[in-house]
């Protein structure tokens, strides 16, 4: 393991009863704090800043039958990135891993930059991939070591807000970049992130818990990989069949993985990991089914808004990014709750919040009613923002002091799978019910009962399980 003296490795969790907005805000609290959102940043403002990039390279350089690639080998390298995180960022020091992770993720935007065919884009999408896997995972795995567990909530909301900051910012900067020059130069509006993270890396002084050197877990790593890789064919195939199969198997590699984990190699996951019964476990399955059924009614969602309400793209984009503003602002608002009480009132009425925009988004296309979509994007917005930052700290506090940072790291990780299958099943959801020809005969109120129908179920069953995610008492 490298040295990591300048990180304070051994302090632990820090505590501190001065934890109001000033004291996240300013001095080492402050530093941390833009460590961590320049990392968060770079992530969400790369996913929204190159969605109009990429047709118009794919109609350019000749991709448009590789189109899905792009998005699945990026997928892909998220999985190895944030699984092997934690083991980089105990080998290296977490201030050389994100310096290196934002080198590499430089590296990526300039093979897709200059990419004379559009498989350069890919290869440059998968170098992408792992770089953001690596950030994202080794900045979540920082949050619990450097700062006080009543801010944490804060932590989150202020990450809430990036997120939504990047969700209008980005489609922006890209489109404007694209029209305005080419799609190749939307690849550089993530420029001012990429100058900024190593800077602020090398400038804060991370600590991390204390805890032994996490192990590269290569076999399990693998295995995970194998599984992304059998969903991500769900993306392409054609017929609804192979599309279930590929979800099938694919799940079916994932709970190899957790089964074999350890037995085959170092443990990746710590321990309670989605076992019924732990805290922990809990804590997981609440991230990936919230992730999962959100994703099984996003993936369509700008499709079909575009279809049955006849509304211009910029229109289209304002209702979608309603769901991350309400997030922000909700999140923010649920940060200043500290009771206990009250914070697990909230946390678990997250997926009821869900399960109600879900209803109100599948009667809105249903019956095309504008009210109802709007209220929909409010209401899964909400339920993010109430229960999305309890149950990260819940699980973050929820493993053993030794294992706090390896739990942390595989937090987006987790989130990032569900929203994976969530999407093949989607796909799998609008092959079997021909929702593109109902779009294009002007109704869609089948396929969204399916969509919709799915997600709400899915959201019923988080609430369920939320019963078993409790906030460790202060």
């Amino acid at each position: 393991m490298a040295a990591d003296s300048e990180n304070g490795k051994g302090r632990g969790v820090l505590q501190d009863v001065n934890v109001g907005w000033s004291r996240l805000l300013k001095g080492r609290d402050g530093a941390m704090l833009g460590l961590i959102s320049a990392g968060i940043g770079l992530h969400a403002f790369n996913q929204f800043a190159i969605v109009a990039a990429l047709p118009p390279a794919a109609a350019e350089i000749g991709g448009t039958a590789y189109f899905s690639w792009a998005y699945s080998l990026y997928f892909m390298g998220s999985i190895a990135g944030g699984t092997g995180a934690a083991a980089l960022r105990d080998r290296f020091g977490a201030r050389a891993s994100l310096v290196f992770s934002t080198l590499l993720f430089a590296a990526g935007g300039l093979l897709a930059l200059g990419a004379p065919a559009f498989s350069w884009i890919m290869a440059g999408r998968l170098l992408q991939g792992v770089a953001d896997g690596l950030i994202v995972a080794i900045c979540y795995s920082l949050i619990p070591a450097n700062f006080p567990s009543a801010l944490i909530a804060r932590v989150f909301a202020v990450e809430a807000i990036v997120w939504a900051v990047a969700a209008i910012a980005g489609p922006l900067a890209g489109g404007y970049l694209t029209e305005a020059f080419s799609w190749r130069a939307s690849f550089l509006a993530v420029a001012p992130f990429v100058l900024l993270l190593p800077v602020l890396a090398l400038a804060a002084r991370p600590r991390v818990t204390e805890a032994a050197p996490v192990p590269l877990s290569s076999a399990t790593i693998a295995l995970c990989l194998a599984a992304s890789f059998v969903l991500s064919l769900s993306s392409v195939a054609t017929g609804g069949a192979m599309q279930a199969a590929a979800i099938a198997a694919g799940a079916a590699l994932f709970l190899a993985v957790l089964k074999l984990d350890g037995k085959i190699g170092p443990k990746l996951f710590p321990a309670g990991a989605f076992r019924l019964g732990s805290v922990l476990g809990h804590g997981f399955w609440v991230l990936f089914l919230m992730s999962a059924s959100h994703s099984v009614g996003s993936v369509y969602l700008a499709l079909m808004i575009g279809a049955v309400f006849d509304f211009r793209p910029a229109v289209v984009g304002y209702v979608v990014v309603i769901m991350a503003l309400t997030w922000s602002a909700v999140a923010v608002l649920a940060s200043r709750v500290v009771a206990p009480a009250p914070r697990h009132m909230w946390m678990r009425s997250g997926a009821l919040f869900q399960l109600a925009g879900f209803l109100a988004l599948g009667t809105a296309f249903a019956t095309g009613s504008v009210t109802l979509l709007v209220l929909g994007q409010v209401a899964v917005g909400t339920g993010f923002g109430t229960a999305w930052a309890s149950v990260n700290q819940a699980a973050m506090e929820a493993a053993g002091r030794a294992e706090r940072d390896l739990t942390s790291a595989l937090l987006p990780t987790i989130s990032t799978a569900g929203y994976a299958i969530g999407a093949g099943i989607s796909g799998m959801i609008a092959t079997a019910t021909g929702l593109v020809a109902a779009l294009e005969n002007g109704g869609a109120g089948g396929p969204a009962f399916w969509l919709y129908g799915t997600a709400a179920a899915g959201a019923a069953v988080t609430f369920l399980l939320g019963f078993g995610v409790r906030l460790k008492e202060a």
